[in-house]
This record gives structure tokens, C-alpha cells and sequence, in this order.
């Protein structure tokens, strides 16, 4: 049976180095402020990152693992016996990782096999969880891309960012958001876009911050969630507050359920400014 390995990147806040002997590899995204460029988790974290952007009132900088540090790990991954692995990025409409991934296993002649979370952060980590547990339950790398991506169908994150600007600057929103940056008094809601791989789109347009955190609730609710078949993650720049209020909401809107409310990955919250709040969902996997 092939012995098969996760590759997967800083966006997914599990802890580098933490699972390697278990088989997952966590590849540091990058993070540059001043002019100094930092690893991910290594060498900076997330809170220290937006306190420094709170503070100086900076537009920080992000990009995907260098082609070094990517085929540095691979090597290792090699090394260790792996025939192959499995691929899981941040979106590609957020970073260009899976291609970095693709393009290091090439290097390497490792074989590879891409799968793109058309998210980050708690459906991310949700997605390595669950491939990890796949593959001690021997099911092949075909098998295990075709679970994760029906799993990512079965996902959405939803945003609210008081300030596009860091967005803006990114590239990471489509036109549509990009022309509210400049409107008065709108608080937007916004939707990662699968068919955009990821990339954020525009959902609605309020006048009020708790219009917003309720807007993102309705949201969920309109999708189908429901408490017992869904993980559910909700995180913040600097805001643990609005975090909760929206935690709050969705309780009394579909009952009691599993929520993870913890600080946005710093390449995420880097370009979603303080006060920004990413509510997530993703549909269990049935292991029986």
C-alpha cells in the first residue's frame, strides 16, 4: 500500500512541525511588514501581527511559501518514505500555493495530488484532519480527493471586513467589492466564491455593524446548516467580541452546535484589517 503524506500550508493553523510524525506537513506562508519578511508561526503570529497593524496602522504584505522552503519539505517528506501526497492550499483565489505545491513535487518527483479548500483557517484544518484520518483508514489518494472536494462543496466562508482597503491593495476581492471600497457608510458582506476559487465576492451591502453580523448569520441559515451535521468556525482581527455577538446568534437561530472561535490566520486578518470578522461552516464527514 502507498505510504502517503498531507502537505498543506500555514493557513490552516495547525501547528508546524506539531503532526509531521503523523504524516503532515505544515509549509510557512510569508508575512511582510516594514520591509521585513517573516515565516509564518515561526517567526511571527497572528496576534503579534495585527497588534503591529493596529498600532502603526500598516498594509501588510503576504505571499505563499518560497519554491525553496516548498521544496525543502518535500525533500524531507521524501525522505521519510513517502510515495506520494496529498496537496491541501489556502484558496487559490487567495495565494498561488497549490501551484507552488505542484510545481516543488515536479522538482522533487514526488507524485502529488492538488486539492484546493477554496478556503482557509477552520474549514482548512478541517480538511487535513479529515484526509489524515482517510489514510490510516487506507483509502487511496483518488478516493481521498473526491471526499474532500465534495466536502469542500459542502462549505462557505462568509466576511465582514470594516475596511477593504487591505483587500483592495491584495488583490484579493473581485471588481464588484473593490468599487464599495471608496462608498460611505456601508458595513459589506462578503462570500468566498468556489467558482472563483476562493476568491471574495460580494454578498450584501448593510448600513450598520450588527446588521452585518446578522446579514452573515442569515447567510448560514439560508444555506441549509443545521447543529448536528456541521462544523463550525468563527474568527476575528482584534474583535473577539463580534465574534461572540455572531456565535450568539447562530445558537438561536439553529440550537446548540460546535463552534471553534479563535483569532483569523495572520495572511488572512493581514488583508482583512482589524475588526474584521470570517465565519465558516463545513459538512461533517461520515466515517461509518
Amino acid at each position: 500500500m502507498s505510504k502517503i503524506a498531507i502537505l498543506a500550508d500555514s493557513g490552516c493553523q495547525i501547528e508546524i512541525n506539531k503532526y509531521e510524525d503523523e504524516g503532515v506537513f505544515i509549509a510557512p506562508l510569508c508575512i511582510t511588514m516594514e520591509n521585513k519578511t517573516y515565516l509564518d508561526q515561526l517567526e511571527i503570529n497572528s496576534v503579534k501581527v495585527f497588534e503591529t497593524m493596529e498600532e502603526k496602522d500598516l498594509l501588510v504584505k503576504t505571499s505563499q511559501p518560497s519554491p525553496g522552503e516548498m521544496t525543502r519539505i518535500l525533500e524531507k517528506i521524501k525522505g521519510r518514505g513517502y510515495d506520494e501526497v496529498i496537496g491541501i492550499s489556502i484558496a487559490t483565489g487567495l495565494s498561488s500555493t497549490l501551484n507552488g505545491m505542484n510545481l516543488a513535487a515536479s522538482l522533487v518527483q514526488l507524485p502529488i495530488t492538488l486539492v484546493d479548500s477554496k478556503a482557509t483557517a477552520g474549514i482548512h484544518k478541517y480538511l487535513i484532519e479529515t484526509a489524515l484520518k482517510l489514510i490510516k483508514l487506507g483509502k487511496s489518494s483518488q478516493e481521498i480527493k473526491e471526499i474532500l472536494d465534495s466536502l469542500v462543496e459542502n462549505s462557505r466562508t462568509i466576511i465582514m471586513a470594516p475596511n477593504l482597503d487591505h483587500l483592495k491593495k491584495g488583490g484579493r476581492i473581485t471588481p464588484a467589492v473593490a468599487l464599495l471600497a471608496g462608498m460611505l457608510k456601508i458595513v459589506p458582506v462578503m462570500e468566498l466564491n468556489h467558482s472563483l476559487g476562493g476568491k471574495i465576492d460580494t454578498l450584501a451591502k448593510v448600513r450598520t455593524l450588527k446588521k452585518a453580523l446578522t446579514t452573515i448569520v442569515n447567510r448560514m441559515v439560508e444555506l441549509g446548516v443545521n447543529a448536528s451535521d456541521y462544523e463550525f468556525t468563527i474568527e476575528h482581527v482584534l474583535c473577539e467580541d463580534y465574534a461572540l455577538e455572531v456565535k450568539k446568534k447562530l445558537i438561536e437561530a439553529i440550537g446548540e452546535c460546535h463552534i471553534v472561535v479563535r483569532e483569523l490566520p495572520a495572511v488572512v486578518g493581514a488583508h482583512m484589517g482589524v475588526g474584521g470578522v470570517g465565519c465558516q461552516f463545513i459538512k461533517k464527514y461520515n466515517f461509518e
